[in-house]
């Protein structure tokens, strides 16, 4: 079933046939075809090539309405990689057709598959699109809540960590993941809105139910993903603050220190003076004011600590 592209959708499944030439008219077929041979295969689903070729040439997450045909263009995410560039499928509705564009065929037959293999479910177009989306959605609430995990573990990592260590790289790599899965969620959540206008009456009552389901399920993802965008925010916030607080530390040693030794500068200065000094001639003025250094730090290290300066 996984090499077959042509599909007549039944009440009772979903059953491979060889490709035709035609279609017929009072039956529901489905097609999964590649890019490269899309082009070829518009015609016998009742796509105009220029409207197919300019539709494929966008990528973008979208839904669009003409006369008599929906269609949508959705994002297979990996969440494991979470990249920029992902793989993307283009969806074709008719009354009796429904056109599937992409590169992994195999992902489409196994849910077709999986369809065909329900008892006593009345199969249509609509329920297919459910269960095109249960399929890319349903390890997304694990993933957030391991996200959710990785990132309390860091902030632990940063409270924890007494050397200060640079955490700037996985703050930022874990905001540019949730900024990515957020602008997904919108646009997934936006296609589900015009899905349940159903503006050329192509799904029935019991597959838009279906649908709204996942549009919850949607707009649950997308709270999460906000929710955790405002915790990394904090986490950084509190991050930067400990590195204010380390870094004011350091500048207030160095200032105490500055300061108890400065008296001991004005003192080397003052003997250091090219003049004839009485102290110069004591026997007591060399050990006199080595004692009068070592008051002046003794006396500055007091009064430092008396007023919490360190």
């Amino acid at each position: 079933m996984d090499d077959e592209m042509l599909y007549l959708m039944e009440k009772s499944g979903i059953y491979p046939i060889e490709d035709e030439t035609a279609l017929e008219p009072d039956k529901k077929y489905i097609g999964v075809y590649t890019y490269e041979a899309a082009g070829a295969m518009g015609d016998k689903f009742g796509l105009h090539s220029g409207l197919l070729k300019r539709t494929l040439s966008n990528d973008s997450i979208r839904f669009e309405s003409y006369d008599r045909l929906d269609m949508l263009c959705i994002a297979v995410v990996d969440l494991a990689v979470m990249k920029l560039d992902v793989p993307i499928m283009h969806l074709f509705i008719r009354e009796n057709a429904f056109f599937i564009v992409c590169e992994d065929r195999k992902f489409v037959s196994r849910i077709l598959k999986q369809i065909s293999a329900y008892d006593k479910l009345e199969v249509s177009f609509g329920r297919l699109l459910f269960h095109l989306f249960d399929k890319l959605l349903e390890d997304d609430n694990s993933y957030l809540d391991k996200f959710e995990e990785k990132v309390m573990a860091l902030e632990k990592k940063i409270i924890d960590d007494k050397r200060n260590k640079n955490y700037v790289n996985n703050i930022i790599g874990y905001r540019k993941k949730l900024v990515l899965l957020k602008r997904y969620y919108e646009q997934v959540s936006v296609v589900f809105k015009y899905i349940d206008l159903n503006e050329n009456k192509l799904f029935d009552h019991q597959s838009l139910k279906l649908l709204r389901i996942l549009s919850g399920k949607v707009d649950r993802l997308y709270n999460n993903v906000l929710s955790l965008i405002e915790y990394v925010a904090q986490i950084r916030e509190a991050y930067q603050a400990e590195v204010d607080i380390n870094l004011n530390t350091t500048m207030k040693l160095f200032t105490v220190i500055t300061t108890i030794f400065f008296p001991l500068s004005l003192i080397a200065g003052w003997y250091g003076m090219n003049f004839n000094m009485p102290e110069y001639q004591s026997l007591y003025g060399y050990p006199m004011v080595i004692i009068l250094s070592a008051g002046v730090i003794v006396a500055s290290v007091i009064y430092f600590k008396r007023n919490h300066w360190f």
